[in-house]
Protein backbone atom coordinates (compact mmCIF):
# COMPACT_ATOMS: atom_id res chain seq x y z
CA UNK A 1 0.00 0.00 0.00
CA UNK A 2 3.01 2.24 1.04
CA UNK A 3 4.30 1.67 -2.70
CA UNK A 4 1.12 2.25 -4.27
CA UNK A 5 0.99 5.35 -2.39
CA UNK A 6 4.39 6.81 -3.53
CA UNK A 7 3.03 5.59 -7.00
CA UNK A 8 -0.15 7.62 -6.48
CA UNK A 9 1.79 11.08 -5.34
CA UNK A 10 4.67 10.64 -8.61
CA UNK A 11 1.80 10.81 -10.43
CA UNK A 12 0.19 13.47 -9.29
CA UNK A 13 3.57 15.68 -9.06
CA UNK A 14 4.10 14.67 -13.28
CA UNK A 15 0.54 15.63 -14.36
CA UNK A 16 1.10 19.20 -11.81
CA UNK A 17 4.47 19.73 -13.93
CA UNK A 18 2.83 18.94 -16.92
CA UNK A 19 -0.04 21.41 -16.38
CA UNK A 20 2.27 24.42 -15.14
CA UNK A 21 4.37 23.98 -18.40
CA UNK A 22 1.59 23.73 -20.09
CA UNK A 23 0.42 26.85 -19.18
CA UNK A 24 4.19 28.69 -19.30
CA UNK A 25 3.83 27.88 -22.70
CA UNK A 26 0.38 29.47 -23.45
CA UNK A 27 1.26 32.37 -21.26
CA UNK A 28 2.03 35.68 -22.91
CA UNK A 29 4.43 38.82 -21.78
CA UNK A 30 3.88 41.93 -23.03
CA UNK A 31 6.42 45.05 -22.19
CA UNK A 32 4.18 47.89 -22.39
CA UNK A 33 4.71 51.83 -22.24
CA UNK A 34 2.50 53.18 -19.29
CA UNK A 35 0.73 55.25 -21.27
CA UNK A 36 -0.98 52.67 -23.29
CA UNK A 37 -2.65 50.78 -19.73
CA UNK A 38 -6.01 51.00 -20.11
CA UNK A 39 -6.24 50.25 -23.69
CA UNK A 40 -4.19 48.05 -23.82
CA UNK A 41 -5.16 45.70 -21.02
CA UNK A 42 -8.74 45.80 -22.87
CA UNK A 43 -7.55 44.85 -26.03
CA UNK A 44 -5.62 41.81 -23.84
CA UNK A 45 -8.77 41.19 -21.98
CA UNK A 46 -10.64 40.50 -25.08
CA UNK A 47 -7.68 38.31 -26.80
CA UNK A 48 -7.70 36.27 -23.36
CA UNK A 49 -11.45 35.50 -23.56
CA UNK A 50 -11.58 34.69 -27.30
CA UNK A 51 -8.38 32.32 -27.05
CA UNK A 52 -7.84 31.47 -23.65
CA UNK A 53 -4.51 32.07 -23.79
CA UNK A 54 -3.40 34.80 -20.75
CA UNK A 55 -1.44 37.58 -21.16
CA UNK A 56 0.31 39.55 -18.78
CA UNK A 57 1.38 42.42 -18.96
CA UNK A 58 4.96 44.78 -17.44
CA UNK A 59 3.99 48.38 -17.18
CA UNK A 60 6.81 51.57 -17.43
CA UNK A 61 8.87 53.86 -19.43
CA UNK A 62 9.88 52.66 -22.51
CA UNK A 63 13.23 53.15 -21.94
CA UNK A 64 13.05 51.22 -18.60
CA UNK A 65 11.45 47.97 -20.55
CA UNK A 66 13.64 48.60 -23.52
CA UNK A 67 16.99 48.13 -21.09
CA UNK A 68 15.23 45.30 -19.22
CA UNK A 69 15.25 43.52 -22.46
CA UNK A 70 18.41 44.27 -23.67
CA UNK A 71 19.89 43.12 -19.94
CA UNK A 72 17.93 39.91 -20.66
CA UNK A 73 14.30 39.68 -20.17
CA UNK A 74 12.11 37.91 -23.00
CA UNK A 75 8.43 39.09 -23.41
CA UNK A 76 6.24 38.35 -26.68
CA UNK A 77 6.03 41.74 -27.66
CA UNK A 78 7.29 45.24 -26.77
CA UNK A 79 4.83 48.21 -26.89
CA UNK A 80 7.18 51.64 -26.87
CA UNK A 81 5.57 55.26 -26.91
CA UNK A 82 8.42 56.41 -29.37
CA UNK A 83 10.10 54.55 -32.25
CA UNK A 84 13.82 55.47 -30.50
CA UNK A 85 13.34 52.59 -28.04
CA UNK A 86 12.48 49.98 -30.72
CA UNK A 87 14.87 51.13 -32.76
CA UNK A 88 17.72 50.73 -29.95
CA UNK A 89 16.40 47.44 -29.33
CA UNK A 90 16.59 46.93 -33.24
CA UNK A 91 20.38 47.65 -33.66
CA UNK A 92 20.74 45.38 -30.91
CA UNK A 93 19.25 42.49 -32.26
CA UNK A 94 16.84 41.84 -30.04
CA UNK A 95 13.45 42.22 -31.92
CA UNK A 96 12.33 40.31 -35.36
CA UNK A 97 13.06 41.73 -38.25
CA UNK A 98 10.17 42.87 -39.88
CA UNK A 99 7.50 42.86 -37.08
CA UNK A 100 8.11 46.40 -35.74
CA UNK A 101 4.92 48.68 -36.63
CA UNK A 102 3.29 51.76 -35.83
CA UNK A 103 -0.01 50.94 -34.13
CA UNK A 104 -1.37 54.56 -32.79
CA UNK A 105 -0.70 58.21 -32.19
CA UNK A 106 -1.46 60.70 -29.36
CA UNK A 107 -1.14 64.36 -28.69
CA UNK A 108 0.60 66.32 -25.64
CA UNK A 109 -1.10 68.80 -23.67
CA UNK A 110 -0.76 71.34 -20.85
CA UNK A 111 -2.37 70.66 -17.72
CA UNK A 112 -3.62 71.81 -14.42
CA UNK A 113 -5.04 70.80 -11.23
CA UNK A 114 -8.61 70.83 -11.86
CA UNK A 115 -9.34 73.88 -9.37
CA UNK A 116 -6.50 76.00 -10.75
CA UNK A 117 -7.21 79.73 -11.20
CA UNK A 118 -5.71 79.16 -14.45
CA UNK A 119 -8.15 79.07 -17.63
CA UNK A 120 -7.73 77.09 -20.58
CA UNK A 121 -6.88 79.06 -23.65
CA UNK A 122 -5.86 78.13 -27.33
CA UNK A 123 -2.22 78.04 -28.51
CA UNK A 124 -0.74 80.47 -30.83
CA UNK A 125 3.21 80.37 -31.31
CA UNK A 126 3.59 83.77 -29.21
CA UNK A 127 2.37 82.71 -26.12
CA UNK A 128 4.99 82.78 -23.12
CA UNK A 129 4.97 79.62 -21.48
CA UNK A 130 6.83 79.95 -18.27
CA UNK A 131 4.31 83.10 -18.16
CA UNK A 132 1.53 80.84 -17.93
CA UNK A 133 2.27 79.38 -14.29
CA UNK A 134 5.16 80.75 -12.17
CA UNK A 135 5.61 77.55 -10.17
CA UNK A 136 7.26 73.44 -11.01
CA UNK A 137 5.23 71.69 -14.11
CA UNK A 138 5.64 68.00 -13.83
CA UNK A 139 7.08 65.88 -16.81
CA UNK A 140 8.10 62.56 -17.63
CA UNK A 141 11.69 62.26 -17.18
CA UNK A 142 13.54 63.14 -20.96
CA UNK A 143 16.26 60.58 -20.66
CA UNK A 144 14.01 57.48 -20.80
CA UNK A 145 10.21 59.20 -20.82
CA UNK A 146 9.29 59.50 -24.27
CA UNK A 147 6.42 62.13 -23.07
CA UNK A 148 9.28 64.06 -20.85
CA UNK A 149 11.64 64.46 -24.45
CA UNK A 150 8.54 65.63 -26.62
CA UNK A 151 7.27 68.39 -23.48
CA UNK A 152 11.68 69.04 -24.25
CA UNK A 153 11.26 69.25 -27.79
CA UNK A 154 8.24 71.76 -26.80
CA UNK A 155 10.30 73.68 -24.87
CA UNK A 156 13.04 74.01 -27.21
CA UNK A 157 10.69 75.38 -29.98
CA UNK A 158 9.42 77.47 -27.81
CA UNK A 159 12.78 79.26 -26.91
CA UNK A 160 12.03 78.61 -22.97
CA UNK A 161 13.38 75.43 -22.27
CA UNK A 162 16.37 77.17 -20.31
CA UNK A 163 14.10 79.19 -18.07
CA UNK A 164 11.82 76.41 -17.20
CA UNK A 165 14.43 73.76 -16.78
CA UNK A 166 14.80 74.67 -12.70
CA UNK A 167 11.18 74.36 -12.28
CA UNK A 168 11.23 70.83 -13.96
CA UNK A 169 9.86 67.82 -11.62
CA UNK A 170 10.67 64.76 -13.90
CA UNK A 171 8.75 61.56 -12.90
CA UNK A 172 10.03 58.00 -13.63
CA UNK A 173 6.76 57.49 -16.14
CA UNK A 174 3.68 59.91 -17.77
CA UNK A 175 1.35 58.73 -15.36
CA UNK A 176 3.27 59.35 -12.46
CA UNK A 177 4.12 63.02 -13.79
CA UNK A 178 0.10 63.29 -14.24
CA UNK A 179 -0.54 62.14 -10.62
CA UNK A 180 1.39 64.75 -9.39
CA UNK A 181 -0.69 67.23 -10.88
CA UNK A 182 -3.32 65.59 -9.75
CA UNK A 183 -2.11 65.66 -6.58
CA UNK A 184 -1.40 69.31 -6.93
CA UNK A 185 1.98 69.31 -5.98
CA UNK A 186 3.33 71.33 -9.47
CA UNK A 187 0.89 74.06 -11.22
CA UNK A 188 1.23 72.44 -14.38
CA UNK A 189 2.54 68.95 -15.91
CA UNK A 190 3.15 68.11 -19.85
CA UNK A 191 1.24 64.65 -20.63
CA UNK A 192 -0.71 62.79 -23.28
CA UNK A 193 -4.07 63.85 -24.16
CA UNK A 194 -5.74 60.71 -23.78
CA UNK A 195 -4.36 60.50 -20.22
CA UNK A 196 -5.74 63.88 -19.05
CA UNK A 197 -9.09 63.25 -20.69
CA UNK A 198 -8.90 60.23 -18.43
CA UNK A 199 -8.58 62.28 -15.23
CA UNK A 200 -11.34 63.87 -13.23
CA UNK A 201 -8.43 65.71 -11.37
CA UNK A 202 -6.62 67.68 -14.33
CA UNK A 203 -8.06 70.23 -17.09
CA UNK A 204 -6.23 70.80 -20.02
CA UNK A 205 -4.98 74.40 -20.49
CA UNK A 206 -3.90 74.22 -24.36
CA UNK A 207 -3.19 71.45 -26.55
CA UNK A 208 0.24 71.60 -28.66
CA UNK A 209 0.61 71.24 -32.38
CA UNK A 210 2.35 68.17 -33.26
CA UNK A 211 4.63 71.17 -35.39
CA UNK A 212 6.65 71.66 -31.75
CA UNK A 213 7.31 67.97 -31.00
CA UNK A 214 8.59 64.75 -32.91
CA UNK A 215 5.23 63.07 -33.80
CA UNK A 216 4.10 60.56 -30.67
CA UNK A 217 3.69 57.41 -32.63
CA UNK A 218 3.24 53.80 -30.01
CA UNK A 219 5.36 51.07 -32.09
CA UNK A 220 5.75 47.46 -31.51
CA UNK A 221 7.74 44.36 -32.49
CA UNK A 222 8.06 41.17 -31.41
CA UNK A 223 10.89 39.80 -29.67
CA UNK A 224 13.25 37.88 -30.36
CA UNK A 225 13.27 34.48 -28.84
CA UNK A 226 9.86 34.56 -28.01
CA UNK A 227 8.52 34.56 -31.66
CA UNK A 228 5.44 31.70 -32.34
CA UNK A 229 2.05 31.05 -33.17
CA UNK A 230 0.51 32.87 -29.97
CA UNK A 231 3.06 35.84 -30.06
CA UNK A 232 2.22 36.25 -33.55
CA UNK A 233 -1.66 35.32 -33.08
CA UNK A 234 -1.60 38.50 -30.21
CA UNK A 235 0.88 40.76 -32.21
CA UNK A 236 -2.29 40.60 -35.48
CA UNK A 237 -4.91 40.86 -32.41
CA UNK A 238 -3.88 44.57 -31.39
CA UNK A 239 -3.64 45.88 -35.03
CA UNK A 240 -6.86 44.22 -35.99
CA UNK A 241 -10.42 45.46 -36.80
CA UNK A 242 -11.89 44.64 -33.91
CA UNK A 243 -9.17 45.87 -31.53
CA UNK A 244 -9.98 49.35 -33.41
CA UNK A 245 -12.73 50.36 -31.29
CA UNK A 246 -10.73 49.73 -28.30
CA UNK A 247 -8.09 52.58 -29.62
CA UNK A 248 -11.00 55.03 -30.38
CA UNK A 249 -12.76 54.59 -26.63
CA UNK A 250 -9.66 55.57 -24.81
CA UNK A 251 -9.18 58.58 -27.97
CA UNK A 252 -5.85 57.62 -29.52
CA UNK A 253 -5.66 57.99 -32.92
CA UNK A 254 -4.80 55.19 -36.13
Amino acid sequence: MKYLSWIFISVVLLASCGHKKTKEKRELVVFCASSLTDVVSDICAEFEKETGREVKLNLASSGTLARQIDHGAAPSLFISANKKWLDYLDDLGKTIPGTSKKVAANKMVLVAPVNSEIEPFVFTPDVKLPEVFKGRISIGDPQHVPAGAYAVQIFEKLNCEKELESRFLPAKDVRSALMVVELGEVEAGVVYKTDALKSAKVKILTEFPDSLHKPVNYYMAVVKGSENENSLQLYNYIVSEKALPVWEKYGFIQ
